[in-house]
Parts: structure tokens; sequence; C-alpha cells
């Protein structure tokens, strides 16, 4: 078995949204309340608005989806 290859560190919300058929809120909260591993979601400095993190492998891993987006 290859491991596959991963071209960027972070898996757009949208994209991740898509890949478990629900919508990019649902993820940002999964983020938020640390319900799920595959990634994190930050806040910069006083910054009201959340960043997020998903990590492809860890995703790839838990849900089976290869994310082959180029890094941006």
């Amino acid at each position: 078995f290859m491991e596959p290859t991963f071209k960027t560190a972070n898996i757009p919300v949208a994209v991740a949204a898509k890949a478990l058929k629900v919508d990019p809120q649902t993820v940002r909260l999964l983020l938020q309340n640390n319900v799920v591993s595959w990634g994190t979601a930050y806040k910069r400095g006083n910054s009201k608005q959340y960043s997020y993190l998903i990590y492809p492998k860890k995703f790839y891993e838990e849900t089976g989806y290869l994310y082959e987006g180029e890094a941006e």
C-alpha cells in the first residue's frame, strides 16, 4: 500500500464540507468545539473570526477522502 502524497497542508472548509456531505458551518462548529481530530480552529490576537486548519493526512485517514487540490 502506497501512502498518498499530500500536495498541500490544509483543506478548505468548503471542500471538507462537501466530502462529509454537510454544510460548511457544520465543519466550522466541529472544529471550534474540538469534536474532530483532523483539524483545528483558532483565533488570532483579539480577532472575533476563527481561522481553520484541516489536515489532509488525518482527514484522509479518518474519512477516506483524499484532497488532491493544489496549494494556493
